[in-house]
């Protein structure tokens, strides 16, 4: 699509017809439309997170992609630049440049396991599932370095019921909230080392064993809380075929509604990870 020959033509088209008088936008957006409906009506027909007159919420879990995102490593900042524009080329494309755990993005179980999965072998249904949403906001406003533990799955579970076969666990710490402020969001002490919340390992494993989920979500920038050298969390993970979702947006929206989620994510060639789209319909 970016040869020099394929940008001639546009710009000979764009010359002699004008632009398009609807565009690939819209196009899509009409495309788009389409596969909601389409999503909807199976769900009712299945049972799922649609209403009855097949209309589906869909909440944005992801934060807007940028060069100025809190990242784990100061060093780790996306870079971006215009490599053909619509005013010279006749389309607009950009360049990036970034790692694959940058942003609100996924990891997949090859980015700590030598033997693991990579994302273009991960199988796709266990990138779908119904949330979970468990509440530790109270405690991490208490202590940075404070992690999702077996109390609060306890806690989750008598108030809603045993957590389902293939739901994908979110731990809402409250942290999306320091997003446009990248020094507070990595929450670096003197020493570089980070403090936010995170999984317990412990308790991870029990989700993945005992109650069969599919996966994990965080608001912070890593399945471990932010002062741990051993990630435990992500060994247990990953370890187990698992996946994890850092930097979600949004989960006090759907947090005690009903709602499937899905992580969409490039399917690259060897990734171990990668920026994702996640989505929750409700």
């Amino acid at each position: 699509m970016c040869s020099p020959k394929v940008m001639h033509c546009v710009q000979e088209r764009v010359q002699r017809e004008g632009l398009p008088g609807m565009s690939r936008r819209s196009f899509l957006q009409l495309g788009a439309a389409g596969a909601l409906g389409a999503l909807a009506a199976s769900l009712v027909k299945t049972g799922g997170v649609a209403r009855a007159n097949g209309k589906l919420k869909v909440i944005d879990l992801s934060h807007v992609f940028g060069t100025k995102i809190p990242t784990y490593l100061p060093d780790e900042k996306p870079k971006r630049e215009d490599f053909v524009t619509v005013e010279r080329d006749g389309f607009y494309i950009q360049r990036w440049i970034y790692t694959e755990h940058a942003g609100t993005h996924v990891d997949i179980p090859a980015h700590f396991i030598g033997d693991g999965k990579t994302v273009d072998e991960y199988p796709a249904e266990l990138l779908v599932g119904p949330a979970v949403v468990i509440d530790i906001s109270e405690k991490a406003e208490r202590e940075a370095d404070a992690t999702l533990d077996m109390r609060d799955v306890e806690a989750w579970e008598r108030k809603n019921g045993k957590i389902p076969e293939g739901a994908i666990v979110f731990m809402y710490s409250g942290w999306d909230a320091r997003w446009d402020d990248p020094i507070a969001f990595r929450n670096a002490d003197a020493s570089d080392v980070q403090h936010y919340p995170g999984f317990d390992a412990e308790t991870a494993t029990f989700l993945i064993e005992e109650r069969k989920v599919n996966g994990f979500g965080v608001d912070t920038l890593s399945l471990d809380f932010g002062a741990s050298t051993t990630f435990d969390a992500h060994y247990a993970i990953l370890g187990r075929g698992k996946f994890g979702v850092e930097n979600v947006a949004n989960l006090k929206q759907i947090m005690g509604k009903e709602a499937m989620v899905v992580v969409g994510l490039p399917r690259w060639e060897k990734g171990s990870g990668g920026p994702a789209r996640v989505l929750a319909l409700v």
